[in-house]
C-alpha cells in the first residue's frame, strides 16, 4: 500500500465519524460510551439533519421494553442482585439503539465517499494493530511463526490466531468475523487491495467457522452475481485463502479433521454405550431416585433418557450453600480458577467437581459427556426445550439476562464477560439448569476444544431463551423485515445480510456492539448512502 494511498484515505476520511466507529466498536463500555457522546455533541454542533427511527434502532429500543415485560411476568425483579444485571441488560440495548441510529444520520449527511475512506481507515489501524500483535506474539515465543510453535500451555501454535484481537480489543472472532464483513464489501466494491488485507487479517484469526462460512459466501456470490469484476475479485479472494490459511493452519486443519473423527467416535460411542455397574450411584432427577445399578429396571431406564434429564439439568438439593454465595465465594477465593496452565481461565477439574456439586450427578453422568453432537447444536436444543415447557416460556422467555446472555454469564461473576461487583453476582435458576452447564461443560474440557461452536453464545438462544415469542416476533419484524422491506435497494448489502445471519449463529452480537455496527452501516448505506450527503 503506496504512502500516497494512505495520505489519500486520512485526506478523504470523516474524522470524527472515524472516532466514533473506532470507540463504539471498542469492547470497553466507557470508550461505547464515550464515544457516543462525543458524536452526539459532533451531529449537534454541526447541526445534521435527522430522520425517522429505522428498523434496527426500532428494534432495539422495543427489546428492554418487551424484556421488562418478561422479567416482570417472571418475578425476576424479587430476585436479590437482578436489579444491577437489569439495569446493565437495559443500557446495552439502548446504546444499540442510539448507536444503529447514529449511523443512520452520518449517512444521510456525509458523502458517501468519506464513509467509505473512514471505513478504510478504520480497517487499516485494526491490521496495523494486528501486525503488532502478531509481532509481539513472534518476540515472546521466539519464533518466526508462532502458529507453528507448540508448547505445554498451548498458548502458541493453534492457540496464537486467539489473540489477534485488532483495534477492537475484543475476543478473535469479532475480529475475524468484522474482517469477513470488510472482505465482503470491498470485493464487492472493486477494491481488490482492501478485501486483500481484510481477508490476510482473518488469517490471522484462525477462526475455522469465520473462514467457512466467509468461502461458503463468496461461493454463493459467484453464483449470482453478474459482474466479471466482482468475480474476478472474489477468484483473487479465495486464490489469497488457498495460499496462506495452510502456511498458518496447519495445527487447525488437523483440528476440524480431528473433530470429525471425534464426533464419529461418540456415535459409534453412544450406540453401544452400557451404564457401569460396579458401583451404586443415586441421584435425584426431576423429583424421582435413579439407582444406575439397577438402570435395567424400564422405569429408571426411561427417566433417565427422559429430555426432561437431557436437556434441563436437576439441582442438588443437598447443597450447604446456595449457587449465588457459592459464586460470590469463587469470585473471593478464585477456587476455580486454572493454577496450572496460563492459557485457560479456570481449571477443568475444579469445574468437573464443581458441575458434580452443583447438579448432584457424577460429571460422567451428565448429558453432554454422553452426547455426540456439538454442544452449540445440544444448547440451541435446550432452548428449544425450555420454551416448549409452558406458554409463559413460550410467549415471554425467562427474562432479560435470565437464561442465555453475555449478561447472563457476566452477572455470575466467573470473569468470563468481564469483571462484576462481588456484591451484585446473581444467577437464575433457569440459566443455572441450562446453558450454565452447558457452558462450564465446555471450559471443564480441553483447551483445543473452546471453540465457538462449543458455546452457547448465539443470537437466537438470547432472543429466543430470554424473550420468547415477543422477542423473536420484534427480531423478525423490525430486524429482519427491515432488511427484506428494503431488499430491492440493496446491494451488497444483501450478501452482507445473509453473512449476518450466519454469525448471528456464534455470538452474543447484540450486546458486543461491534459486528452488528457494520453490518448495519453497509446496509444502511446501500439504502441511504447518496454520493453528495443528501437527507433521504
Amino acid at each position: 500500500m503506496s504512502a500516497g494511498a494512505k495520505k489519500n484515505i486520512i485526506s478523504e476520511a470523516d474524522w470524527a465519524f472515524f472516532i466514533y466507529l473506532t470507540g463504539i466498536t471498542h469492547v470497553k463500555l466507557y470508550v461505547k460510551l464515550a464515544a457516543l457522546v462525543f458524536y452526539i455533541a459532533y451531529v449537534i454542533y454541526n447541526k445534521y439533519a435527522t430522520g425517522k427511527l429505522q428498523g434496527f434502532s426500532k428494534f432495539y429500543f422495543l427489546m428492554p421494553v418487551l424484556g421488562t415485560i418478561s422479567a416482570f411476568v417472571n418475578g425476576s425483579f424479587q430476585a436479590d442482585g437482578y436489579w444491577f444485571s437489569y439495569v446493565n441488560s437495559v443500557l446495552e440495548w439502548l446504546l444499540a439503539g442510539v448507536g444503529s441510529y447514529l449511523l443512520f444520520i452520518a449517512i444521510i449527511n456525509i458523502p458517501r465517499s468519506k464513509l467509505i475512506a473512514s471505513v478504510k481507515l478504520f480497517f487499516l489501524l485494526n491490521a496495523l494493530v494486528s501486525f503488532g500483535e502478531l509481532a509481539v506474539m513472534m518476540v515472546q515465543s521466539g519464533q518466526l511463526v508462532p502458529y507453528w510453535y507448540w508448547e505445554p500451555t498451548e498458548y502458541f501454535g493453534g492457540s496464537t490466531g486467539d489473540h489477534v484481537k485488532g483495534i477492537l480489543n475484543n475476543i478473535s472472532i469479532t475480529n475475524a468475523m468484522v474482517n469477513a464483513i470488510g472482505v465482503v464489501f470491498f470485493v464487492y466494491i472493486n477494491e481488490i487491495k482492501w478485501a486483500s488485507l481484510c481477508v490476510l487479517i482473518l488469517l490471522l484469526c484462525t477462526s475455522n467457522v469465520t473462514l467457512i462460512l466467509l468461502i461458503v459466501l463468496l461461493a454463493l456470490m459467484i453464483l449470482l452475481v453478474r459482474s466479471g469484476i466482482i468475480r474476478k475479485n472474489i477468484l483473487i479472494t479465495l486464490l489469497i485463502i488457498g495460499l496462506v490459511y495452510p502456511f498458518l493452519s496447519l495445527n487447525n486443519i488437523k483440528y476440524v479433521a480431528r473433530v470429525y473423527d471425534v464426533e464419529l467416535e461418540k456415535k459409534e460411542e453412544a450406540k453401544k454405550e452400557q451404564f457401569e455397574t460396579q458401583q451404586k450411584q443415586k441421584v435425584n432427577v426431576s423429583g424421582r431416585v435413579i439407582d444406575y445399578l439397577n438402570y435395567n429396571n424400564n422405569a429408571n431406564k426411561a427417566l433417565y433418557q427422559s429430555e426432561a434429564y437431557k436437556y434441563r439439568l436437576p439441582l442438588n438439593d443437598t447443597i450447604l450453600l446456595s449457587y449465588k454465595d457459592e459464586l460470590k465465594y469463587i469470585g473471593a477465593f478464585g477456587s476455580v480458577e486454572s493454577r496450572s496452565n496460563s492459557n485457560m481461565h479456570m481449571e477443568p477439574d475444579s469445574l468437573k467437581k464443581l458441575i458434580t456439586r452443583w447438579y448432584g450427578l457424577p460429571y460422567e453422568r451428565t448429558p453432554l459427556s454422553k452426547d455426540a453432537g456439538l454442544v452449540k447444536i445440544f444448547t440451541m436444543k435446550q432452548t428449544l426445550y425450555y420454551l416448549a415447557q409452558s406458554k409463559k416460556h413460550l410467549i415471554f422467555g425467562a427474562g432479560m439476562g435470565n437464561f442465555s446472555s453475555k449478561q447472563a454469564i457476566k452477572s455470575t461473576g466467573l470473569g468470563l464477560q468481564g469483571s462484576y461487583p462481588q456484591k451484585y453476582i446473581y444467577v437464575s435458576p433457569d440459566f443455572l439448569r441450562y446453558h450454565l452447564y452447558s457452558l462450564l461443560y465446555v471450559f471443564s474440557m480441553p483447551i483445543s476444544e473452546h471453540s465457538v461452536i462449543n458455546m452457547p453464545d448465539t443470537v437466537y438462544n438470547q432472543i429466543g431463551g430470554e424473550y420468547g415469542l415477543m422477542g423473536i416476533a420484534a427480531f423478525l419484524l423490525f430486524y429482519v423485515g427491515y432488511m427484506i422491506r428494503n431488499f430491492k435497494k440493496m446491494h451488497v448489502g444483501r450478501y452482507i445480510a445473509f453473512m449476518a445471519m450466519l454469525f448471528f449463529g456464534f455470538e452474543y452480537w447484540f450486546e458486543m456492539l461491534s459486528l452488528t455496527i457494520f453490518v448495519e452501516l453497509i446496509i444502511m448505506l446501500d439504502i441511504f448512502g447518496f454520493e453528495d450527503g443528501r437527507t433521504a
